[in-house]
């Protein structure tokens, strides 16, 4: 289990554990039985045992606090619990769903470009002012009828002169534009091009990156679940290693008290009861080290859960439990389910399709653009009247455009060359993670196999070493064995049932890690 960039082991602390009371249980099998007070030192083989062996109490303490302390409560933390919550607050979850949110976003966004582009605008223009020169007179019609022209003697005229009738001088002049021009303007494109080179393709690259959104996201709950069950399974491991050190803790002293009264009868040395005395500081150490990591084991389960510091957590899960094997045990088989439902798989795939329709966009940009648009005008001054005039008029123009930007043909083949550099990258990644998780598969399969076989060898231990403290223990109260050998056969008792313990949590542990690997794990779609 992980906090921060360390990594904590609860089993091997479990093993220092182990490993201490077996060189306490070596250690006082080197040590002579002490005597009754003011009587000679006396052999294991005479048959009688010291007089303060016989008031040594029955050592069950530490085993019915030990049987107790892992006994499941009502209505108290399980394994199931932790994930949930866990998944529920983490915020590696959350940041998947903003992401998951964000991509939604981009496929709204790219279902809107298949509407054609409505643009509306509205303008005004303060405009300087300009005077028209003044082009003269022109000759036009003073009423109704034709201009008639007349000449000579027959209107009293000398010859070779002429008069006009019904004619009359106009002046021929241009009123001042307005300088204040108001417009409002809309406008209706259709990237008719577009239709056809980048607006589904762009579509169906945003529902790929969507679905491989929502498939990092499950991912990642399902991951959060995991850690969260094997943290729980260490706390209990780390509660029982707990019970198992303190126990050691009060076996050696108790031995060294033993030890005490044979320094004083003088059939032990002062070497001995030193000896003795540096196992007891070792042991509390150990004790101490054991609680701390106690501790912290509770603090990641508060840290994963986001529960108020100072929480405290009772077991709820019934670790004694059989734990059932998971078929089919052929690794081809398992490795296989594994690729076809692990969601990081999926997700690569998802993403990688996204990357091949967005390169059919990038690559459009080879080509000339079509559109089709259409544009209503209502101005005042209109600039398609002549002459302007201060009064507001609507006109409106169709057309079609072809254009074609030369330099978007060089910055699409850069994209193009980027984006699939970038889906070889993914490409390698996915075959990368094909490759982890058949290993992972491998590994968690073969844990998974350890994990049974432990079940039944731990088993058959602990049975043993019931029967071992049971024999020695009915021994002792005649009086044929020594408590040595007494307090040996209850460090194995301990040891056994610690043992089997972590037996039940690398079972549950290697199942949680299995079905993760799987893939069975991931919750049916609703």
């Amino acid at each position: 289990m992980r906090i921060g960039s360390r990594t904590v082991h609860a089993g091997a602390v479990a093993t220092t554990v182990l490993a201490v009371l077996g060189a306490a249980s070596a250690l006082q099998a080197q040590q002579p039985a002490a005597p009754a007070p003011g009587a000679p030192a006396v052999a294991a083989a005479s048959g009688s045992a010291p007089a303060f062996e016989a008031k040594t109490p029955p050592p069950a303490q530490a085993e019915q606090k030990f049987v107790a302390e892992l006994q499941p409560r009502a209505g108290a933390l399980r394994a199931d619990d932790v994930a949930r919550k866990a998944e529920m607050t983490s915020p590696e979850v959350l940041s998947k769903v903003r992401a998951v949110e964000a991509a939604a976003a981009k496929v709204d966004q790219a279902a809107i470009n298949f509407a054609p582009r409505l643009q509306l605008q509205a303008r005004y223009v303060r405009l300087s002012p300009i005077t028209y020169a003044s082009f003269g007179n022109i000759v036009g019609s003073q009423g109704a009828g034709p201009i008639m022209s007349q000449c000579g003697a027959t209107v009293g005229l000398p010859d070779g002169t002429c008069v006009a009738t019904n004619a009359a001088a106009v002046p021929f002049s241009f009123p001042t534009p307005p300088v204040n021009m108001y417009s409002m303007q809309g406008t209706l494109g259709v990237p008719i091009s577009d239709y056809v080179f980048r607006i589904s393709q762009n579509y169906a690259a945003a529902s790929r990156s969507h679905s491989a959104a929502q498939l990092q996201e499950k991912a990642s709950r399902v991951k959060v679940a995991r850690d969260a069950r094997v943290a729980y399974y260490n706390w209990v491991r780390a509660r029982g290693g707990l019970i198992v050190s303190e126990q050691g803790l009060a076996t050696a002293q108790a031995h060294l008290k033993d030890v005490g009264v044979a320094v004083q009868v003088g059939s032990a040395s002062k070497a001995d009861f030193m000896r003795v005395e540096s196992q007891v500081a070792q042991t509390e150490l150990l004790v101490e080290r054991t609680r701390n990591l106690v501790g912290l084991v509770q603090e990641q389960l508060r840290v994963m859960m986001h529960d108020p510091a100072g929480s405290t957590y009772d077991l709820g899960e019934d670790v004694w439990t059989p734990v059932a094997n998971i078929g089919p045990t052929n690794i081809d088989q398992l490795q296989a389910e594994a690729l076809e439902k692990r969601l990081e798989i999926r997700a690569l795939d998802d993403t990688v399709y996204s990357l091949r329709e967005t390169k059919k966009v990038l690559k459009a940009g080879y080509l000339p653009r079509i559109d089709a648009f259409a544009n209503l005008y209502h101005q005042n001054p209109n600039t398609r009247i002549f002459p302007q005039k201060d009064e507001w008029r609507t006109t409106w123009d169709l057309g079609v455009q072809l254009s074609w930007t030369i330099n978007d043909s060089f910055t699409s083949d850069s994209q193009v060359k980027e984006l699939e550099a970038k889906t070889a990258e993914l490409e390698a990644q996915k075959n990368m993670l094909r490759d982890g998780v058949r290993l992972e598969v491998m590994q968690a399969s073969n844990a998974m196999r350890e994990a049974m076989v432990a079940l039944d060898t731990t088993a058959r231990q602990l049975a043993a070493a019931e029967e071992s403290y049971r024999v020695r223990r009915e021994l002792f109260r005649a009086g044929r064995a020594t408590s040595v050998e007494l307090t040996d056969a209850e460090t194995d008792l301990m040891r056994s049932r610690l043992e089997a313990l972590n037996a039940r949590v690398d079972a549950r542990i290697a199942r949680a890690n299995l079905e993760h690997a799987l893939g069975r794990d991931i919750p049916a779609a609703k």
